[in-house]
């Protein structure tokens, strides 16, 4: 690996940490930029002909990031410098050690499967963006219950009143999507999960679906009323009869594991098992 950009949070802490590994690199001749990723700002860089993105921050960073390089398939290894660290999986204290393993290829990288999100309002088809955690359709400020058509692959699926529903990959299974009372799914999985939010029909259930599964929402709640919302940091107000379509990304995150913590090992420690 010859060019590394430094994606890094807004706070004095990562900062200083991200200096440290900045001089690291460069006494491994390795060229080094920093960019500051700034919330509500999307980021403007240049990350063309870049090896490794790498990420010191915390999960939300992460998400930024990999919204960024998505498209070039770039890799990521995340330094947990936030409150979770599911994604920013290193601790900075063996942050040295294990980007030392990266550049000399003694780790390979995960493919984590991102999705694709796209609005259609009236007959324009507008396409958002690719996600790596989840898109969500949920209230507004008016606390009523949501009416939301679901299909899959074409099929009316079920009519949901409610808070909501997510549809999440994978890696996202551990964010949203858990706290609304879905699954863990293994991150490294080929799948889809759909969540209803506090649905009116409690029969309702979170259901696992194929990655080649398209799944379409519908909202038939008043303008105004439902906001959409990918990787919990872009979104809009929907209107009356917007469809949003999610599918499986033609791209991959593509992510360095922390070769020191299984993802078990990760599951006991941030939810506390045994």
């Amino acid at each position: 690996m010859k060019k590394v950009l430094l994606f890094v949070k807004d706070s004095q802490s990562a900062i200083e940490t991200a200096k440290k590994i900045q001089k690291h690199l460069i006494d491994r001749k390795v060229s080094t930029d920093i960019y500051i990723n700034r919330r509500g700002v999307k980021p403007k860089i240049d990350i063309k002909g870049r090896d490794l993105l790498l990420v010191v921050g915390g999960d939300g960073t992460f998400l930024a990031g990999a919204r960024t390089v998505a498209k070039y398939q770039i890799p990521i290894l995340g330094i947990n410098e936030g409150r979770f660290g599911f994604l920013t999986e290193v601790e900075k204290e063996y942050a040295f050690e294990v980007l030392d393993m990266v550049l000399k290829g003694q780790i390979k990288y995960q493919k984590r499967v991102m999705i694709s999100a796209y609005l259609k309002r009236y007959k324009t088809l507008r396409f958002l963006g690719d996600y790596l955690n989840d898109v969500v359709v949920s209230k507004s400020n008016i606390a009523r219950m949501l009416e939301l058509d679901v299909y899959t692959m074409g099929e009316f699926m079920m009519r949901v009143y409610g808070d909501g529903v997510i549809v999440s990959t994978p890696t996202g299974s551990t964010a949203y999507a858990l706290s609304a009372g879905g699954p863990i799914l293994y991150p490294l999985s080929e799948n889809l999960l759909f969540v209803p939010i506090c649905p009116h029909t409690l029969s309702n259930r979170p259901v696992i679906l194929p990655s080649n599964f398209e799944i379409r929402l519908v909202n038939l709640s008043p303008d105004g009323m439902a906001y959409l919302t990918m990787d919990g940091q872009e979104g809009m107000a929907l209107k009356k009869y917007d469809q949003i379509i999610v599918k499986k990304s033609k791209h991959y995150c593509l992510m360095y594991p922390n070769p020191k913590r299984s993802f078990f090992e990760i599951l006991k420690e941030k939810l506390k098992w045994g």
